[in-house]
């Protein structure tokens, strides 16, 4: 029943973002993603996916350098399942369970990675809404100054606490793989919305603005309907087209966060052993 009713409340979001840009327009602009661009941004998805498993290995070799490849990649996948049916993916975190041991530093080392995206995200966010919107820039400005405060003091208490946290190394190379994360994302997103125009430096600093927005309101069910109605909000402000930018983020959601969970449900769901069966007996708490 409590599934159900998430379900309901991220198709009514979605459907009333849709009624508001007319079903027959969006008809329209889906209609113009053929099937070359269909194939390059799934590769693109490919692609944001192996940067994903990159950084996340690195990430596990700081607690467990004995750790496959193949297990960084089954773990990786099986948060994303568990992330699926959660508020803003936040059952990502539990990808540790997946790996069978150091299940609780595993946790926080998931939260650390997540975050990093996350910081990265609202960082290309921020300087987007600087580019676009120059009389919001001094609350551009506290509000990085806030993050930095939280994030040092959240650095601060986490350095002390947990030993997974303090044996990270190379937080560099683990914040430049976010970078890179986050712009074959938005290269995806780019490619799906601007069809048949030519390039606009306007709508490079629009999506990162709504990708930021997202990451500000982790709270839809299937991460569905927050990057949907952001994206709306913040091409309509800037007077571009609302419907192609509604039809990619869609597209960004089946590529980027429903394919790899379907393909995590299935490998780690499908699998007969200890790991599958707390896998089933998650899933049903989740949901």
């Amino acid at each position: 029943m409590v599934l159900f009713l998430k379900i309901a409340l991220a198709m009514a979001l979605i459907g009333y973002v849709a009624w508001y840009l007319e079903p027959a327009s969006l008809i329209v602009a889906a209609g113009q993603v053929g099937g070359g661009r269909l194939l390059v941004g799934g590769l693109l998805a490919l692609v944001g996916l192996g940067v994903q498993w990159i950084k996340w290995q690195r990430v596990v070799w700081t607690k467990m350098p004995e750790a496959s490849w193949v297990e960084g990649l089954y773990s990786l996948l099986g948060g994303a399942a568990l992330g699926l049916v959660t508020p803003g993916r936040i059952g990502e975190v539990g990808r540790g369970v997946f790996l069978g041991r150091e299940r609780a530093s595993m946790t926080v080392l998931a939260g650390v990675d997540k975050l990093s995206s996350a910081v990265v995200t609202l960082g290309l966010g921020g300087i987007g809404a600087w580019m676009l919107w120059p009389g919001l820039r001094g609350w551009l400005l506290l509000g990085a100054l806030l993050l930095v405060a939280v994030l040092w003091l959240g650095w601060r208490w986490g350095h002390e606490q947990f030993n997974a946290v303090r044996n990270i190394t190379g937080w560099g190379s683990l914040l430049g793989l976010s970078l890179v994360f986050n712009l074959v994302f938005m290269l995806q997103f780019y490619w799906f919305f601007a069809i048949g125009s030519s390039p606009s430096g306007v709508v490079v600093m629009a999506i990162p603005v709504v990708f930021a927005l997202k990451t500000l309101l982790p709270f839809a069910f299937m991460d569905l309907g927050i990057r949907e109605a952001a994206a709306v909000l913040v091409f309509s402000a800037l007077g571009l087209a609302a419907q192609p930018a509604f039809v990619a983020s869609l597209l960004i959601f089946a590529c980027n966060v429903l394919l790899p969970a379907g393909i995590g449900w299935l490998w780690v769901g499908g699998r007969n052993t200890g790991v599958g069966k707390r896998f089933a007996m998650m899933r049903k708490v989740a949901l």
